[in-house]
């Protein structure tokens, strides 16, 4: 009986999705290459924290994204990030601000309104210009599906997950 159940504990294990399991979506539009990832939490820090602490993983907020009152506390589960590198060349974009909302599809009615997400620009650490997206730590519900809308420059792309 307890090979039976040990057994039916390692299936379900495998079964189900890895704890903190990173989503990778890409879509094109006419200008960009636009790659979304969803992981697990990340740290995130000034430049100045980077220099006086030292961390050796987590995210260093880069350009005007810095000021701390927008960075997302809390109930935050996962890290949301949006890569955008220029579709003729694959080259990451480095001016551009994009616009990042992030809708529930669970809701009551099916659709839920969009939540801003507070885009700041960030590079994990010790990655450099190549790791530039642009993201906040969000909370999701496990087992919804969600929908991130992603404008740049008036171009728009649209993302589907589960969570």
């Amino acid at each position: 009986m307890f090979r039976l159940a040990a057994v039916l504990g390692a299936a379900a294990l495998l079964a189900a999705p890895a704890l903190g399991a990173v989503i990778k979506r890409t879509v094109t539009t006419p200008t960009y290459k636009l790659t979304l990832s969803v992981g697990p939490v990340e740290k995130m820090y000034t430049p100045a924290e980077v220099k006086a602490k030292h961390p050796s993983d987590g995210e260093v907020m880069v350009g005007a994204s810095m000021s701390m009152g927008g960075m997302s506390m809390g109930d935050a589960n996962r890290h949301l990030e949006v890569h955008v590198a220029a579709r003729a060349t694959g080259k990451v974009v480095t001016n551009e601000q994009p616009a990042i909302t992030l809708t529930d599809t669970n809701g009551m009615t099916g659709m839920s309104m969009p939540q801003k997400v507070n885009a700041m620009a960030m590079q994990g650490i010790g990655e450099g210009v190549a790791d530039l997206h642009y993201g906040d730590n969000v909370k999701l519900t496990s087992g919804h599906k969600y929908r991130v809308v992603v404008k740049v420059k008036g171009e728009k792309a649209a993302f589907t997950f589960k969570a």
